[in-house]
């Protein structure tokens, strides 16, 4: 399969992920398209007249744009890559909007793919008649740690390790190369769900909002989100989901390691305890804590993060205790039935009921579910 050339790249979503984005591709030289949800129209207000993002730390410089709209279709048609930095709440939408849109030469990445929002976009589009599909890429984190507001952006970390995956699998390489220019930090994963799994936000959020409650909602922005926020129980608790993320990856035939090992690979940190890691983090440092749990912290670490690890677990014979206590303790807490509700299990990524062997052949070959 022969490598696109890829001049035009349209990105959904102008938060601090999308204007990041945004700004260091068009740094690169590509012609960049940002995209928002009409609803979101006004995250775009201060790029309207200029079209320059100004970005700082470890992207540097003055980025012009080609393009900001709320109209998502004169963002993507004629796009050779459109890239969503969207919330996982957002796929199914992002999936419904796109299908209409998105032509079969164009490829489609999910910076990040929050754990399977790939297969869901697939799921989707396939229902609503795509055939045959474009070439779906997920990123297992957001390749930048950063904050943005109006037309600045501050970059704290351009991540050095995200698992890079492809549906189906066996695409990687026609793509890789490209993408792994753009972003050194890209890594090979075997498919997408190896890639999803690496996305350790289910890990950590959930623990360190749940045990700080009252502080976040008590102190707000006086708390930092990481630094103040975990101790050794709540290191303790992320260490045991982490435990069975990695056991998910182990019954995929993928290889797995530690959140931690993966956060110093990724610059985050410089310890690969538990505890040190995420509070001593330099990487982890400057983030605020929010000053409510109703937050994604919750609706999609929990609700789509932790409701796949235990429902997947359950197909794959893996026990996930803490993700089903963690889940049943959320419920209560933000008075929602994450795990009734379903909103990211195997059905909706159209692979319930496959053995590992044949879930491992349909995430390689993307061909009968």
């Amino acid at each position: 399969m022969c490598t696109p050339t890829i001049q035009t790249v349209a990105i959904i979503g102008a938060g601090n992920g999308g204007k990041t984005a945004a700004a260091d591709l068009a740094l690169r030289g590509l012609e960049v398209r940002l995209a928002e949800f009409p609803e979101f129209g006004s995250n775009l207000d201060d790029l309207r007249e200029t079209l320059v993002l100004r970005v700082e730390g470890a992207v540097e410089g003055q980025a012009r744009l080609a393009r900001v709209t709320t109209d998502i279709a004169a963002a993507v048609t004629g796009a050779d890559l459109i890239m969503a930095c969207c919330q996982a709440r957002a796929h199914e939408r992002l999936a419904r909007v796109l299908a209409p849109l998105v032509r079969p030469e164009q490829i489609v990445v999910l910076n990040p793919g929050s754990t399977g929002g790939t297969l869901h976009l697939a799921r989707v589009f396939r229902e609503m008649g795509m055939d045959p599909l474009p070439l779906l890429v997920e990123f297992g984190t957001l390749t930048y740690g950063c904050r943005a507001r109006g037309n600045r952006v501050h970059c704290a970390v351009k991540v050095g390790r995200v698992a890079c995956g492809t549906f189906p699998g066996k695409a990687l390489e026609s793509i890789f190369p490209t993408l792994q220019e753009w972003f050194p930090g890209l890594v090979r994963a075997r498919h997408v769900l190896h890639a999803g799994l690496t996305n350790a936000n289910p890990v950590i959020h959930p623990p360190i909002a749940l045990m700080n409650g009252a502080r976040f909602e008590n102190e707000g922005d006086k708390v930092l989100f990481y630094r103040d926020g975990v101790s050794p129980s709540v290191a303790r608790l992320i260490e045991l989901l982490d435990g069975e993320r990695m056991a998910l990856l182990e019954a995929l035939d993928c290889p797995a390691q530690p959140d931690p090992v993966t956060s110093v690979q990724q610059g985050y940190a410089d310890s690969t305890e538990y505890l040190s890691c995420y509070r001593d983090g330099h990487g982890f440092a400057s983030f605020g804590a929010p000053s409510t749990l109703d937050h994604r912290y919750l609706h999609e670490d929990v609700g789509m993060g932790l409701v796949l690890y235990c429902t997947l677990g359950r197909q794959l014979g893996v026990p996930t205790p803490a993700a089903e206590a963690v889940v049943a303790f959320a419920e209560q807490i933000a008075g929602i039935p994450y795990m009734a509700e379903a909103r990211r299990t195997p059905e909706t990524l159209g692979i319930a009921g496959l053995t590992p062997e044949r879930l491992g052949e349909y995430l390689e070959t993307s061909n009968g579910a």
